[in-house]
């Protein structure tokens, strides 16, 4: 129970609520986290790149709004309706290794499932029974590949 006390509020129980480094903004924080990721493993990076590039293409085609005016912030409520576009939105979608990006309003789609396969298999080792992910789809897939 001390456990869980003490650790309750942050996400090695559960999905909260996380914060980005005090002294960075949130389009630095989302850069942290592709750059991170690249150590690792840069095709997941890519990955992240080429979908978060569409996503501001997206954004700026349908509402003009430009990438260097992209806001930080926007209202909590509307980024949780996927209904504006901001950094913090980008930078949470990153960090909750949201493979298919659906926190930024992309589907599930055959040509990610097949790049998917390809990065588990490139990347046996990473990906296992301790992966984790709330995305069941991902889940799903480990599962099949662990049996």
């Amino acid at each position: 129970m001390n456990f869980g006390n003490i650790y309750c509020k942050t996400t090695a129980l559960g999905n909260i609520k996380s914060c980005k480094p005090e002294f960075m903004s949130w389009q630095e924080y989302t850069v942290f986290l592709l750059e991170s990721i690249q150590i690792y493993n840069e095709d997941l990076m890519l990955h992240y790149y080429r979908k978060i590039k569409k996503f501001m293409i997206w954004h700026r085609n349908k509402y003009g709004v430009a990438f260097e005016n992209i806001p930080e912030t926007a209202e909590s409520k509307l980024e949780n309706q996927k209904k504006v576009i901001s950094w913090r939105r980008i930078a949470r979608a990153v960090e909750k290794n949201d493979f298919y990006l659906r926190k930024l309003s992309f589907a599930q789609t055959k040509n990610d499932d097949r790049e998917l396969m390809k990065l588990i298999h490139k990347w046996d080792n990473l990906l296992n029974e301790s992966t984790r992910t709330d995305d069941k789809s991902l889940q799903k897939i480990i599962k099949e590949k662990c049996k």
